[in-house]
């Protein structure tokens, strides 16, 4: 009984699946075995972040480009392999996509483990979610829009209508659409980052707790929430208190009495300001004698603490110390007092 050619092609076009499928998993027992070992050897780490990346999207690759070999080999069944093609294709294009996105993220990572980390940029791991993002909707939609015009649509018409309706919704959502750009900017440019203390130019004050694409929320040293749209931040003066780093200075005004000895108020103001907790070595603490006032000598210590956060227990602590301190060492704080004088005519 004689086979009929539409059953050899059958057979021949599973045979070229299945050698496919074996194809495309030497490639990747290649890839993982050798071109790994090889990559490894080299001074960078790119090569061996883009091999372990591109493994499973390759091997699907291989498989789809098989199939669609052994499908149309089959041309005695035209209908159902004419819509097998089809499928095959648009499996194809989409794990083109798969492979260009593992690739853009793996160079994204690269970048910013190295290259931005040297470079001391603020391109970090805040940031990078949201470029992943974005060039995923990119990539995978210029993927449906290849798929679109591989089925005949007017693709011409398609974008025009996306255009319209697109600005429809900038109009209608115009607002939430800025805080979104200014939180990209944000994180791009990072003027802040998560834990930093800042100061806005409108007096919002606090640790950053969270930056999102809409709105960036501050706790206050309350401990309130305020949380802030992004396009205010972004027309905002911004004071960042831990940058470049989290050392603060306290300006710490003393007034003594006339006649007190500056060289012993200076020593007892500087082993006070030594004794305290999160007060810094280097710098040292300072005191400088800034004006004479109507009842007092005007000093001021200067003192470098090591996080903001604590400023307000320093200052309490070192008045407190203060305080103490003079009374042991019989220095006089003064009262404002005023002499009025009546003279008899």
């Amino acid at each position: 009984m004689a086979i009929s050619t539409a059953t050899w092609e059958i057979v021949w076009g599973v045979g070229l699946i299945i050698l496919s499928i074996a194809l495309a998993k030497l490639f990747v027992y290649i890839i993982s075995r050798y071109a790994a070992l090889v990559a490894k050897k080299t001074a960078t780490v790119l090569d061996d972040m883009v091999i372990e990346a591109v493994k499973k999207p390759l091997y699907y690759l291989i498989i789809l480009v098989g199939a669609d070999v052994a499908v149309q080999s089959v041309t005695s069944l035209s209908e159902i392999t004419s819509k097998l093609d089809s499928i095959i294709y648009v499996g194809e294009v989409l794990a083109g996509a798969y492979f260009v996105s593992k690739t853009v993220r793996v160079f994204a990572r690269w970048y910013a483990k190295n290259i931005a980390a040297k470079a001391k940029s603020r391109f970090d791991d805040e940031f990078l979610p949201l470029f992943n993002r974005t060039a995923d909707v990119f990539i995978y939609g210029s993927s449906i829009v290849i798929i679109l015009d591989f089925f005949g649509y007017n693709i011409t018409a398609i974008v025009a209508g996306l255009g319209i309706a697109g600005l429809a919704f900038a109009l209608a959502a115009q607002e939430t659409l800025s805080n979104m750009i200014s939180g990209f900017v944000i994180m791009a440019d990072r003027p802040f980052r998560v834990n930093d203390i800042i100061e806005l130019s409108a007096g919002e004050y606090g640790e950053v707790s969270e930056i999102g694409l809409r709105s960036t929320k501050i706790l206050t040293m309350d401990l309130t929430m305020i949380v802030v749209p992004n396009s205010q931040i972004g027309s905002s003066q911004i004071t960042n208190y831990s940058y470049p780093d989290n050392r603060l200075r306290l300006k710490i005004p003393v007034g003594v009495a006339y006649g007190t000895d500056l060289k012993t108020a200076t020593k007892a103001l500087k082993e006070v300001a030594r004794k305290q907790r999160h007060v810094l070595e280097r710098p040292a603490p300072r005191v400088h004698l800034t004006s004479f006032s109507d009842f007092s000598l005007s000093l001021v210590l200067y003192v470098w603490i090591d996080s903001h956060k604590d400023r307000f227990e320093v200052i309490n602590r070192i008045n407190r110390a203060i305080d103490e301190r003079f009374q042991k060492d019989g220095i006089e704080i003064p009262f404002p007092i005023q002499t009025v004088r009546i003279q008899n005519k």
